[in-house]
């Protein structure tokens, strides 16, 4: 019985610090450089104009926005830019929440993002790829830089192309998952056609599943 209740006492314990400590807050500077009208710290602040916000290790640039600050969310439009690290987003507008972590892209979606490669150079270091994606919505979590993207989605990277309706990434696996009217080109031009594919953005392993899976490849006479 000593046991179990000295138990109890420490779960109660930690429960009860998890509560009367505030979470700690996050520093978010927005610089607007034409026009800013703001409401107060619970209403909407309006920039126009150009600005910047930056918060964490993010940089967002838009030509306008409409912030609330004490939701943690801003509506942002035209010319719209995100940098995180080795990812750059561009797009027409952004749906941000920062206190949840995800930002809502549409518009001409394009993503570039530089990968090290498992492959390396001839001097011994690990190649670096530029993977670039284009969709028409994107869903973007920046504390994992995982994503799904929908409409029309049209991947590159080096010689590698492919084109799917969706893709979700995971940025800790290093895969793509392609579904719906799959297509990838190889760089020896070679070609599947399938229903699902997982693609390793860090080397060049695609693993693809469906009902009806094609591969196509020349070969010289």
């Amino acid at each position: 019985m000593r046991r179990v209740l000295r138990s109890g006492i420490v779960l109660f314990a930690v429960a009860m610090l998890a509560v009367s400590v505030p979470a700690q807050a996050k520093s978010v500077k927005v610089t607007g450089y034409q026009s800013v009208v703001h409401k107060g710290a619970k209403g909407d602040t309006v920039f126009e104009g150009g600005l910047k916000i930056e918060y964490d290790d993010i940089v967002i640039t838009a030509d306008r926005a409409t912030v609330n600050m004490d939701a943690g969310i801003a509506k942002l439009t035209g010319k719209v830019a995100l940098v995180q690290g080795e990812v750059t987003i561009d797009c027409d507008s952004m749906d941000l929440n920062i206190k949840k972590k995800i930002a809502t892209v549409t518009g001409s979606v394009r993503l570039q993002k530089r990968e090290t490669q498992v492959e390396k150079d001839e001097t011994g270091k690990p190649k670096v790829s530029v993977i670039t994606l284009t969709c028409g919505t994107m869903e973007i979590f920046t504390n994992t830089q995982d994503f799904n993207a929908l409409g029309n989605v049209s991947m590159t990277r080096d010689k590698q192309r492919a084109q799917a309706a969706q893709a979700s990434y995971k940025n800790s696996d290093k895969v793509l998952i392609l579904t719906g009217s799959v297509f990838i080109e190889g760089e020896n031009k070679e070609s599947i056609k399938c229903d699902r594919a997982e693609l390793h953005t860090d080397q060049t392993i695609v693993a693809a599943e469906g009902s009806k899976m094609e591969i196509t490849f020349e070969i010289e006479e």
